[in-house]
């Protein structure tokens, strides 16, 4: 008893941001706070009192056990709602428990409503929501359950994967994977893990492994009738295909999805998939083709995400491009920068936007100087290899077309170091 006491007092005592100075002051020395918080002493109740009063925490010693077996109930229910994208009712249900979690519930009650907030706030897309909260919750790993400590890993790897940290995402799922193959796990967690390893290896070009851990998520989704999920999962498909060239495969693939969305009449789904047609057309230098399928994307995206419709306009910019369509291509081009002007959390399409215009209007030499001085720079700063690479191949060929080879070396070379990186990933 005296070791749950003393847990629930730090545990409370970090989540409020408070030192053991703060909390100990005019009621018991420093040294003897930390004692009761490790449960290393037997504290009066007097002085418990006083401790829980300072957090505002209720002195009950017979918890209602009952209470929060149903309030845990309903956090995996909250989380349920938030795995399965159904933003409005896990917002609803978010208001209600953070008023119902209050204080006076057990530390292990609390670390979960705190772990699932995180992944609220991804879902949401309030990144920046997220950083504070994993602080927190960083300071208080070594009081977690393992169940919290799967939970940890695998909102961290989210986290870092939605911040283009691939590498660190991978360590956190890596984490979180040793735990659910020695946790019983239900299937729908299981799946869920899988599904976000894929995604995560398919952005470090790991195909095989992308292509193992969807195939085991799909498993899963099927067994279950998880029919979005499972369509999910036929988009993730076709792209590994797509990446090995086993085109056919990818565009069957992509073509189940399209039915699924059809099934489930989720436009969302059919922007996406007609998306990924036109990716494998573009693939297959059918760029006629390729620039039909953005157009049906682009339909069902309109009601949709705004970087859903951003990533299909660059799409259809590259097509354009392709068939030397110049007219139409201004147009796009002039269309996606419109979108993203002002917007800070848009540079990569701004500047995609903004390469495309001067290389139709055959400016070089506000080419050069605009990827020399201002994109490349943005992309080293932000260690993006993939985005360096391409940028920098292509001002090396602008500056060959101008003679100027010592400097066309030296962005080649930079090409291909970016390259090197992107493999060892």
């Amino acid at each position: 008893m005296n070791a749950e006491l003393g847990k629930k007092i730090k545990f409370h005592r970090l989540n409020q941001n408070r030192t053991l100075e703060g909390t100990a002051e005019g009621i018991c020395s420093l040294s003897y706070l930390s004692k009761i918080e490790n449960g290393n002493t037997k504290p009066s109740d007097e002085i418990m009192k006083l401790l829980f009063d300072r957090l505002n925490i209720q002195f009950d010693m017979d918890s209602d056990d009952m209470d929060e077996e149903q309030l845990e109930q309903d956090l995996h229910e909250w989380y349920s709602m938030i795995i399965q994208r159904k933003n409005d009712q896990a917002t609803e249900h978010y208001l209600r428990l953070k008023q119902e979690v209050q204080n006076n519930v057990s530390p292990s009650i609390l670390a979960l409503f705190k772990l699932f907030e995180v992944r609220y706030h991804l879902l949401m897309r309030h990144l920046s929501e997220v950083p504070v909260l994993l602080e927190k919750l960083d300071r208080m790993d070594d009081m977690f359950e393992e169940k919290h400590q799967y939970y940890h890993f695998k909102f961290k790897g989210l986290f870092a994967n939605l911040s283009y940290r691939y590498m660190d995402a991978h360590t956190n799922y890596t984490n979180a994977l040793s735990i659910l193959n020695i946790r019983p796990m239900n299937d729908f967690e299981k799946s869920d893990l899988y599904f976000l390893i894929a995604i995560n290896e398919l952005a470090l070009q790991n195909v095989t492994l992308c292509l193992h851990y969807t195939r085991l998520a799909l498993d899963l989704y099927s067994i279950n009738f998880d029919f979005r999920r499972s369509a999910d999962c036929q988009i993730l498909l076709g792209i590994c295909y797509k990446r090995i060239k086993q085109f056919d495969r990818a565009e069957e693939a992509f073509n189940l999805s399209i039915k699924a969305a059809n099934y489930l009449q989720e436009p969302s789904l059919k922007g996406v998939a007609y998306q990924n047609l036109g990716n494998l057309y573009a693939a297959k230098d059918d760029y006629k083709k390729a620039f039909k399928h953005f157009e049906q994307s682009l339909v069902f995206k309109e009601t949709q995400n705004f970087k859903g419709k951003l990533t299909t306009i660059a799409s259809m910019v590259e097509a354009l491009f392709e068939l030397d369509d110049q007219s139409q291509l201004m147009e796009m081009v002039d269309r996606g920068l419109l979108m993203v002007t002002d917007k800070e959390d848009y540079k990569l399409f701004e500047y995609y936007f903004q390469v495309y215009k001067l290389r139709v209007l055959g400016d070089q030499i506000s080419l050069e100087h605009y990827l020399k001085e201002t994109v490349i720079p943005y992309f080293q700063d932000n260690e993006d290899h993939q985005y360096l690479a391409n940028y920098c191949e292509l001002l090396s060929e602008c500056l060959q077309a101008n003679k100027k080879y010592k400097d066309a070396c030296y962005y080649l070379s930079l090409a291909n170091y970016s390259y090197k990186k992107l493999s060892k990933n």
